[in-house]
Parts: C-alpha cells; structure tokens; sequence
C-alpha cells in the first residue's frame, strides 16, 4: 500500500497539474474574449471603401488607438531615443517616477539598433523597449519592470523565440484590452496580399501566455489616382503616347486590375469569350511577336507556379498577359504589382502595347492603386 507521503506528493501534483490547466484555459479564453472585443472596434472605424471613400490607412491597432474607446488603452510612449548607455540611463532619471537600469538591462539594450522607443505596458510596471532593424524592419523588443525605483529584466514571450523573421514587417504594439494587458503583433502591410492578422500575447498572473490570432480578409479598395509611391517619378515613366483617349485606357487598365485581382487563372479566357474572333486572332497575333511569356509560361517550380496562381503573385517583373479593347481595337496589356527590389506592392503596374510589323510597341503604362477595403471576414483563434 502506497505510504501516506506517497499519496501527499502525488495529490499535490495533481492539484498543481490541474491549476496550470485551468489557469491556460482560463488565459486561453480570456485572451479569445479580448481579440472579439478588438475586432469589434475594428469594424466600427474600419472604412468601408468604395470609389468614393478613402481606403483605410496605417495598421488596425493604430486605428482604433486613436480614438480611445472604451476597454481600450494604448500603451503610453515613455520616451524615444537614439540608443546609448547613457543615454538611457539620461532619460530613465528624468521619468517620473525615475528608476536607475540595472547593469543586466543595459546589456540586454546593446544589442537592439539605436532607434528605440520605451512603452509602457498599461496596468502593469512594465515596459518594452523596441526597436525597428534593417530594411525588413524587424522588431527587437527588450521587457524591464521597475519596482522601488530599481529595473528587474524579463522574460519576453516563449513564442517570440527562435522566430527566425517572424517578428520583421510587422507593427508591434502593446495595450489592454477589458483591462488585460497585450503585446499585439499587427502584419498588415503595404503589399498586394489582402490578408492580415493580429497575434495577441496576453500577460496574466505575472507572465506572457500563449498567443491568438485574428485573421482579417479584406476586400480590395481601387483607385486611379491615389498611390503609394510616385511610381511614373520612381521608374522614370516616359509620356504615354495612347493618343486623345487615354484616360479611355486608363478604365480599361483599371478593368482588366479587377478582372486580374478577381480570378487571375480565368481571367484571359473570359476576356476572349467576350470578344468577336478577329479580335482573339489580333490577341494571338500580338502575343506571339511580343515573344515573351506571361506568368503563366515561366519556367519555375511548384512554390512560384502556386504563386503566380494568385493575383498577388503576380508583379511586373512576371506579369498577366491580357488582352485589352479600346474602341474596338485590339492591345496586348501585361498586368503585375509593382516592385522594388525584392519587395511587391499592392499598386498595379498595367503596361499596353500595339502592333508594328513583326513586333510590339509600348504606348501607354498606367498605375492602378489597390488598398485594403472593407473587412470581408474575421477569424478568431
């Protein structure tokens, strides 16, 4: 028969087994219950975009920051600074109240880039000390709590860790939500994916718990006219030569953009079961003294052939061949998110080109801007 102290041990553990899991439960839902609520708030700023309202700008979390709503409170910046020992310990003195780093913190500091900013996590005496790295801006973030005027380093997240990339792109924020505190991860970018999520790392019972997410798709928001970069300054545009009716090609442009974004695979074949044979012949025609394949021909693997198969796969390094009408006359159009280096945009490239003898010439390139509208969907996990 097990001894009395067998059985002490041995409930003990039980009891400790159980309160660990009632506690991830009890982290798990309240972290779940938070995401609901900030997804409400969401929706409430969110724009819902039309040609005629300006598409939402900026990440999610800096949206409804500023307007503070209720269960919401941003997490307050201390102060920002160009990284130095003491420096830091400079603008650590004059907080009030004013706390002295200790030597652990300062070491942990060196190793973020200089631009840093110190926010504090709301409801708690702690605070992060962030920084943006490299051109992939990747988020190094520091976790120090101050008690008695003396800093004590912590601890960040155990997802956060062996994250190779993970933490680069995105908008890090720290908040709380129905008064519990949040380091919130926010992906949403300017590229042509029209997917984000929001991972919430919640701190409760004085350490970081297991994330969730929020899964955000939205639909596309396009315009003519607003863009994210000066593109026919950045890539030394030459005049268009489409003649008096270029802004009839530039609705042909936008167009086929829609066509694309809607179902790039399917998108030529319903553009030529509209049009008249003549027509399809002129299309072929042009192609072929265009000699050079669309994104569809180019020789790649699975991972790009898969790629390509989405619209935001496509960029104007590898572009949609598409046929284009414009009064009854017949264009070779290539269709693809601008690039910049090894960076895709959501703006469309559209270039069309007409037939000389036994080649192609460009006569008209056209940008058209494509943003992130109104909330399609939202999952919470």
């Amino acid at each position: 028969m097990p001894s009395f102290s067998t059985l002490t041990r041995a409930a003990l553990a039980f009891i400790v087994t159980m309160t660990l899991a009632d506690t991830a439960h009890a982290a798990a839902t309240s972290c779940k219950g938070a995401a609901r609520h900030l997804v409400t708030l969401i929706k409430h700023d969110w724009p819902s975009s039309d040609e005629n309202t300006p598409a939402a700008t900026g990440d999610m979390i800096g949206l409804i920051a500023r307007k503070s709503p209720a269960g919401f409170v941003a997490g307050a910046t201390r102060f920002a600074l160009t990284y130095s020992r003491q420096e830091f310990t400079t603008r650590a003195e004059r907080l009030k109240p004013p706390f002295t780093p200790s030597s652990e913190l300062l070491k942990a500091l060196d190793d973020l880039d200089a631009e840093m900013v110190v926010v504090g996590l709301p409801g708690t005496n702690i605070f992060a000390a962030n920084s943006l790295g490299g051109t992939a801006r990747c988020n190094s973030t520091v976790f120090f709590s101050i008690l008695n005027r003396r800093s004590r380093l912590l601890q960040g997240p155990e997802s956060w860790k062996n994250d190779v990339g993970g933490s680069c792109g995105l908008t890090r924020s720290f908040a709380s939500i129905d008064g519990v505190p949040f380091a919130i991860d926010d992906d949403l970018d300017f590229g042509p994916s029209l997917t984000s999520t929001l991972t919430l790392t919640p701190w409760i019972d004085g350490k970081w718990m297991e994330p969730c997410k929020v899964n955000f798709v939205f639909a596309p928001h396009f315009g003519t006219r607003s863009m994210l970069n000066d593109w026919a300054s950045l890539n030394n545009w030459e005049e268009n030569n489409c003649g008096t009716d270029c802004e009839g090609f530039r609705r042909a442009a936008l167009a086929l953009v829609r066509q694309t974004q809607l179902d790039p695979v399917r998108a030529e074949a319903r553009l030529l079961a509209a049009m008249a044979l003549p027509q399809r012949e002129e299309y072929r025609r042009l192609k072929h003294i265009a000699d050079r394949p669309d994104a569809a021909e180019l020789p790649t693997g699975a991972d790009d052939a898969k790629r390509r198969a989405t619209a935001a796969g496509l960029t104007d390094t590898s572009p949609l061949l598409l046929p284009m009408i414009v009064d009854n006359r017949v264009f070779l159009a290539t269709v693809g998110h601008f690039t910049i280096g090894w960076r895709a945009f959501s703006d469309w490239k559209v270039t069309v080109e007409t037939g000389e003898a036994d080649k192609t010439r460009e006569i008209a390139r056209f940008a058209i801007g494509m943003t992130k509208g109104p909330i399609a969907s939202v999952t919470v996990k």
